[in-house]
């Protein structure tokens, strides 16, 4: 990970080098980097989506085969290897930690001992914000994303639990999260909250089309 964080640490200070503004620095890197991943987030997230509609598939097949274990196995293996296939889709996460963490590091270490027209209430963006209004924000786009996915209709919210208390648990361990961190993590934050936000949207735009030929 070490040539990924120096790559990163060139590209900030080659941003800086241009515009002068650790925060914009911040907000420019991260959806760079983000755009970059693009293609392979949305490889996961199809990889699970493919999950979930094999998981219901194997329920009705159970269900329409119960007195026939014979039928049922051979159904079974069938969606197996599509399990499998979908499965590897699921891998491409683990390609995303160490640049996802490398650019954390950039971040956390940066020389910006200074304020930044993004957040002009701030005269040292490497302190905590002590008005609270970064660590708020941040946790609010955070659960953005999960905002979106835990809506459902009042008639499916008894099938799928509603995530409501997740959420909101989560929330309260990040805003204890962001409260003591440097607002440069908080700009971070925010910038990747908000793009997977327009991912997800994205995602869930070019899905419908083709959930709905199936």
């Amino acid at each position: 990970m070490g040539i990924i964080f120096d790559v990163f640490n060139f590209i900030i200070n080659w941003l800086y080098s241009i515009v002068g503004d650790w925060g914009v620095v911040i907000i420019l890197a991260t959806m760079l980097i983000r755009f970059c991943l693009l293609p392979l987030s949305l490889r996961q997230k199809r990889s699970l989506t493919e999950q979930q509609e094999l998981s219901k598939r194997m329920e009705e097949i159970k269900l329409k085969h119960e007195y026939d274990t014979g039928k049922q196995q051979q159904e079974m293996a069938k969606l197996s290897s599509e399990s499998m296939k979908s499965m590897l889709g699921c891998l491409v996460t683990l390609l995303q930690i160490p640049i996802m963490y490398s650019l954390y590091r950039v971040f956390s270490q940066m020389p910006a001992e200074v304020g930044s027209i993004i957040v002009p209430w701030i005269s040292n963006i490497k302190l905590p914000d002590a008005y609270y209004i970064i660590p708020v924000i941040a946790v609010l786009i955070q659960l953005l994303p999960g905002i979106i996915t835990a809506y459902v209709p009042v008639k499916e919210a008894r099938q799928n639990g509603l995530r409501w208390p997740q959420l909101l648990f989560m929330g309260g361990l990040s805003m204890l999260f962001f409260i003591k961190a440097p607002v440069t993590l908080g700009i971070y934050w925010v910038s990747s909250g908000l793009f997977s936000t327009l991912e997800l949207v994205l995602y869930n735009r070019l899905h419908k089309p083709a959930a709905a030929q199936k």
